[in-house]
């Protein structure tokens, strides 16, 4: 079985992180295994949600200390802060899903020719 990060493919059994680099050996054994296993032998990257604490401490979150401090003195800081918290409320808790499997995947493993053995690749490739 595959996971797919961001920038490589890790094979689940061994931990082993595997360029998508047609040259790579352990790339073509990748897509060797789900041309004949199937798409569902690989997991999608996974998807990291920020919790409310993220996004509201985020770029579109609080205004910086100067700002709210300016806010204070303008009397308009009590209105952000309650539109920070009604946009972020606490109920958002963030967490991690799994990607789709994104199409490549599929498209290269149909490009490749299959082959009888994994002997075959090793010894005359």
């Amino acid at each position: 079985m595959y996971k797919l990060n961001e920038h490589s493919i890790q094979r689940l059994s061994d931990g082993a992180s595997i360029p998508q680099a047609e040259g790579n050996r352990d790339y073509q054994q990748f897509l060797q295994d789900v041309k004949r296993e199937g798409i569902s032998i690989v997991e999608g990257a996974d998807v990291i949600e920020p919790d409310y604490v993220a996004l509201r401490t985020g770029e579109d979150g609080y205004a910086s200390t100067g700002e709210q401090l300016d806010m204070q003195y303008k009397g308009t800081w009590e209105a952000h802060i309650e539109d920070v918290k009604t946009k972020y409320p606490k109920t958002i808790t963030g967490g991690t899903t799994i990607a789709d499997v994104p199409a490549w995947v599929q498209e290269e493993a149909d490009k490749v020719e299959l082959r009888d053995t994994e002997y075959e690749y090793e010894y005359n490739n």
